[in-house]
């Protein structure tokens, strides 16, 4: 059994080496001028190796925002006693500290989303919020909470793609105003029924 365990060890160790190594080699040459052997040759391992761990450099950065995305939920869940307005307000200030803070990187996750199919995090904090603002009464209950993440997420990615292309304008005061026209309209649609 203890093989097993010292097996298990060096595996986790050489997906985190390669791991480091691609982020390190990412933010120092850029995502495009990075390639495997480039990352392979600093990790010290076979070409092979990567693949064994990572189908792609892609599927490196993935796995970063995936991180990423957990570590936030986490976050935000010591907000206790904020209005759901607030939760989300604070939800979309630290996601687009993330997004400014490593914008190339930011932008591959975005443009490969479709690979990223399993990474479900921001859309499960999003939609955790809104049942929790659903159940307190403060976002009207008539909309599935999956579609109203599902919409809050789409608009946060396209405000982001706007920003990332144009090289202009401040992304934090676009997802204050997303959010704006999100609760706004809610708020309206509440007051119909």
């Amino acid at each position: 059994m203890s093989e097993l365990s010292r097996r298990e060890r060096k595996k986790k160790e050489t997906y985190e080496k390669l791991f480091a190594t691609a982020m390190q080699l990412f933010r120092t040459y850029g995502f495009d001028a990075t390639s495997i052997e480039h990352i392979t040759q600093k990790a010290d391992v076979g070409k092979g190796t990567f693949y064994n761990y990572f189908a792609s450099k892609e599927a490196v950065v993935l796995e970063f925002t995936r991180q990423a995305h957990r570590e936030l939920i986490d976050r935000r869940r010591s907000h206790q006693g904020y209005s759901s307005r607030e939760r989300l307000e604070e939800f979309l200030k630290e996601w687009a500290d993330f997004m400014v803070a490593d914008r190339e990187l930011a932008w591959v996750a975005v443009r490969n989303r479709e690979m990223s199919a399993q990474d479900m995090n921001l859309h499960y904090g999003l939609q955790a919020i809104i049942s929790l603002g659903q159940r307190s009464g403060e976002i009207t209950p008539g909309y599935d909470p999956g579609f109203l993440a599902e919409t809050l997420e789409g608009m946060m990615l396209q405000h982001f793609i706007s920003w990332y292309v144009s090289r202009q304008g401040d992304l934090h005061q676009e997802m204050k105003h997303v959010l704006a026209v999100f609760m706004d309209g809610l708020a309206r649609t509440q007051e119909q029924a």
